[in-house]
Formats: structure tokens, sequence, C-alpha cells
């Protein structure tokens, strides 16, 4: 058998060859509604909604290059009232001992409430304005039948007609004209009423002396939709949702899905309780794992996009807002807060 003494010895240090890994190269596209005023006097001069506005620029915002996109940070005024042009005005009948029963309806003013302060105002109008002068209303205590009967502390309505009364709520009826006692009320079935807000349900429809609505925060509007068509349309799997309309999206924004935005600490019982959207606040978010956009490598992004904002009902944000019309006869202007955010642009 040959014998080589210079034989090298097996390498027990072997490396395999160096590959260089890095992340895609990004870039920033950042939106700011207030951009779609050229400047503050046409801004002053000619405002308009941050909610279905366009941004114009004669160029590209963007050259191509880039095939993802996704929305990383989102800064979000919420001003909404919770108590809208949509949810202000709801039904009531009652009968006065052996009295003929009466249907009308009232409107609570708009503006935000929290329960335990619309519980007080529908109280106090319901008192004054009609005969119903022993009504009650509260928000967070034991339902009909005292102590013992219902959970303490459950967020619900309840009232009470008063001595030898009856008392029953009503939603008015959907694209609906003014018919004698009761206003108009010209938007779909698919809106949110206050008869809806407060929990009630068919059981408070009928005449009865107490009544009880089921579980309610008092919220309008529970989640928008933020929808720009341009930088969507290159997408090749399309959004889908359980609501009747679809539509492709930027982002969901969720009212109360991120720290601190409720006060889940304090009982319903509490007259400070303040769920998210009775009272004005900034929703903030900063997306971990945003939606990846698809993006044709070879396109710009356009210098005209329309961006639109739309309520979990699937109308736009502007029509839960006070109309021109209506702004008008309340020397009140429209109520509008501008919102950003950051869109991060990757390579691949």
């Amino acid at each position: 058998m040959a014998f080589y003494a210079n034989a090298p010895l097996p390498d027990t240090n072997a490396r395999q060859s160096a590959i260089t890994i890095r992340p895609s190269s990004t870039a920033l596209l950042t939106i700011d509604s207030e951009d779609r005023h050229k400047d503050y006097v046409e801004a002053r001069d000619t405002p308009s909604s941050p909610y279905n506005f366009s941004i114009t620029k004669r160029e590209s915002l963007m050259p191509g290059f880039m095939t993802r996109i996704g929305v990383s940070e989102l800064c979000f005024p919420w001003t909404i009232p919770n108590i809208n042009v949509k949810t202000s005005t709801i039904g009531i009948q009652y009968q006065i001992g052996a009295a003929a029963p009466v249907v009308e309806a009232f409107a609570v003013d708009i503006g935000f409430y929290t329960p335990a302060l619309l519980a007080q105002y529908i109280q106090e109008f319901i008192t004054t304005s009609t005969p119903l002068a022993g009504f009650t209303m509260d928000y967070g205590i034991p339902a009909i039948g005292g102590p013992g009967t219902f959970p303490q502390n459950q967020p619900v309505f309840r009232y009470d007609a008063g001595a030898g009364n009856l008392v029953g709520f009503f939603p008015l009826a959907p694209n609906s004209v003014a018919a004698g006692p009761l206003p108009a009320y010209p938007y779909p079935a698919t809106t949110k009423q206050l008869f809806d807000l407060m929990g009630f349900t068919n059981l408070n429809v009928g005449l009865q002396a107490s009544g009880v609505g089921g579980y309610t925060l008092c919220q309008a509007i529970r989640y928008v939709d933020i929808i720009c068509n341009q930088l969507t349309n290159s997408q090749s799997q399309k959004d889908q949702t359980s609501q009747t309309i679809a539509r492709d999206m930027l982002c969901r924004l969720y009212l109360g899905s991120g720290s601190g935005d409720s006060q889940s600490t304090i009982e319903p019982s509490n007259p400070a309780f303040c769920p998210p959207g009775c009272a004005p606040f900034v929703i903030y978010r900063n997306f971990t794992m945003p939606k990846q956009i698809q993006w044709i490598p070879n396109q710009n992004i356009p210098g005209y996009l329309q961006f639109q904002v739309y309520d979990d009902a699937g109308d736009l944000l502007d029509n839960s807002l006070l109309t021109e019309y209506l702004a008008a006869i309340v020397g009140i202007p429209n109520q509008y807060s501008d919102w950003s955010m950051t869109m991060l642009v990757s390579e691949c």
C-alpha cells in the first residue's frame, strides 16, 4: 500500500462562500390631506373635505422601480360626533294614563355624547317637552326589577315611563319624507340611527312601563376604510369584505384598536365612561405588518390621486357631517380635521 508522508489533513474549519443579504431598498410616500389646498388663502376661501379629496401635481409623484406599496403609519384625528345628522333623531310613542297614545319624534343636538350624557339629555328633553314628567333614563345600572335581577354595570340604557304611563321608542322609516309628526329621514336602511346607537331592539318599540336596551357603547361609527383607486388599481388580488359593497383599500382603521384608545378600567355606570368615538381623540397607528399593495415596476405613481374615506356602512364619511344647507341655517361651518399617512414604497 502506498504511503504519502505529506498528505494534507482534513479541513475541520471549512466555510461556505459568504452571501451578502440586505433588506430591500425603500422610499417614503407621504400624504397629508391639507395638501389638497395649494395655500391657506384657498383653504379659507374654498374649504373642502379631507374625506373626499384629490392631490394634483403636474409631474408624477414618484417614478417607478418599485413593486410594493404599504401604509406604514397613520395619524387620523377623530372629530366625527357620535350624534350626527344620521344618528340624532328617534321616534317616540307614549300614553298618559287612559289617554290615547301619542306618536312623535325628537332630535338630540348634534355633538359628542358619553352614554351618561346622552341618557341625561334624553331624560331632560322628554320630561320638559312631553307630559311624561316622571320619565327617567339611565345607562350602566341594573335593569327592570331592581337589584339582583340583572348584573350591575352593564353597558345598556334603561328607562321608566313614570307611574301610570307607558312609553316606547322606534326608528324612522329609511328613505322617508316628512309625514305628520315624523320628520324626513333621507338615508338608506343600511344607516345606523339613534335607535340602533342606543342598543334598542323591537322589544323597545311597543308601549310599556319600562324597558332596557341591548349592549351598546354609543358608537356611531366603528371603523373607516381609506380608499385610493389609483394606488390599488394594479393589485391582482382584490380586497373583499362582509359588507355588500367591496372596495380595494389602503387600510381599514378601527376606532379603539390601539392601546390607550379605550377606558377599559372604568365601569359603564361611571359618568366618565367614554368609549372611543364618544369624544374627540387622535387615532395613531404604526402598522408593523401593513398590507403589501402590488405595483407594476415600470409604472410611475401619477400626479393625480383621489382619496376617499368610507364609514362602516359603506357611505362617505362626509355624509355624517353637517351639510352646507344645515350649516347655513345654524351658522356653523362644516368641521373638518386633516389627517396624514406615510406609505413605504419597496423595490421588491
